[in-house]
């Protein structure tokens, strides 16, 4: 049973007030304190903030102590109001321990961009002592922090306004919807993180919505870690596609399609592989507590022969990656070439140093005809991230030798 304490107005108390207040990441205008009776101690602490995508209505806000991403009985709770105002009454201290979470809920709670409810909930969070503006792009922030035990606070904001081209003079933690007296340009940067945030919202509840179905329509407790990593991968995957329909819109000057944009980043994401199979792999990288997180598959950086480009009859193919590669896969059939008759025997090299794979074909190739590189699917970094599809391209070969020179009779 709670128990509740009047506040004796003493000089004391007044004391104690100014000195609990703020802390950690909150800051003076989002937690105050309450005094015991006997004035000995602050005996509640009260959290103050705002959920945002556009200010969120209804939606469900606590304090997570055991960083379940679910509330449990126990847990303050309480419903944000209009604004996206919430506030929580927690024990002294808490607010920097523990993350506040919100959680949208389909139907029930209103984006005040749109004034209608949302269609698909999603999950957003803050970073311990970070409670005062919740939003999926602090949601990325701590996500980021979370995956990678050696990043800092600041790193983690750098890694997520790096994906999306946010400016560095934007906290990902303040309110980018009213932020004050700020001017134009520092304005226009506001409004872009803004625009960065609803396409995140959307994509975020696009996808769980996905999950739930291919989980068996209920993501359990123990999965809701596993798939806020899932989710956010996909995101900032997709961080390059966002980043340039921004940047359009701000040298064409037009007005940016957030519904438009979702649909085409939703369409970049295999939503069908977020499955449980997918869960096993994740549950798999957080047992191994990797300093860096990495679920993606090797990135190809360079190739040759180019795509749709020519080369010569003695060209050698090379896929150079942005990371190491399993070597315990780099077998026969790894990187096939093929041409007018069929598969081209040669030899497979790996350059630890370079992480370039080499094909060396045994013998010249045909002048003047069509040739097909495929790397195989299977083919995986250090870690086990597979490329999950075959990468294929063609090029065309030209005769370019230079005859041998005639002997000197």
């Amino acid at each position: 049973m709670k128990r509740f304490f009047t506040i004796n107005i003493t000089l004391f108390a007044l004391l104690s007030l100014l000195s609990a207040c703020g802390g950690g990441g909150g800051g003076d205008s989002s937690s105050t304190s309450k005094t015991a009776g006997d004035g000995s101690s602050p005996a509640v602490t009260t959290l103050t903030g705002t959920v945002a995508d556009g200010y969120l209505t209804d939606a469900q806000v606590f304090l997570d102590r055991n960083n379940n991403r679910v509330y449990d009985n126990g847990e303050p709770m309480a419903l944000s109001t209009a604004g996206g105002l919430y506030t929580l009454e927690v024990n002294p201290g808490e607010g920097d321990l523990y993350p506040v979470v919100a959680r949208v809920i389909a139907g029930q709670t209103i984006d005040e961009d749109t004034g209608i409810a949302v269609t698909n909930g999603y999950v957003l969070e803050s970073l311990p002592g970070r409670w005062e503006f919740i939003s999926p792009l602090s949601t990325l922030v701590k996500l980021e922090s979370d995956r990678n035990p050696s990043f800092s606070e600041q790193q983690g904001e750098i890694a997520v306004r790096s994906k999306f081209g946010i400016a560095d003079s934007v906290s990902l933690f303040s309110d980018y919807i009213n932020p004050g007296d700020v001017d134009g340009t520092l304005a226009a940067e506001f409004d872009r993180a803004h625009r960065v945030a609803q396409v995140v919202a959307n994509i975020m509840g696009h996808l769980r919505a996905s999950i739930t179905q291919n989980l068996g329509g209920q993501i359990a407790v123990s999965e809701q870690l596993l798939v806020a990593y899932m989710v956010a991968d996909q995101i900032v995957w997709q961080g390059p596609l966002i980043e340039q329909a921004l940047n359009d819109e701000r040298n064409q000057g037009s007005i940016l399609d957030v519904g438009a944009l979702t649909v085409a980043v939703s369409a970049e994401i295999d939503t069908a592989g977020l499955d449980t199979d997918r869960l096993v792999l994740y549950a798999q990288r957080v047992e191994q507590g990797l300093e860096t997180w990495d679920m993606q598959p090797p990135q190809i950086q360079n190739q040759f022969p180019p795509a749709n480009d020519t080369a010569s009859i003695d060209a050698i193919v090379s896929i150079t990656f942005d990371e190491p590669l399993d070597e315990t896969l780099l077998g026969s059939g790894i990187v096939e070439l093929s041409g007018p008759n069929g598969l081209v025997s040669g030899s497979l090299n790996y350059d630890i140093e370079q992480t370039r794979l080499s094909f060396t074909p045994d013998q010249l190739l045909f002048p003047f005809s069509d040739y097909q590189v495929t790397v195989n699917e299977v083919l995986a970094d250090s870690l086990g991230n597979p490329l999950e599809e075959d990468v294929v391209w063609m090029f065309t070969t030209v005769f370019d030798q230079i005859p041998p020179s005639l002997p000197d009779f």
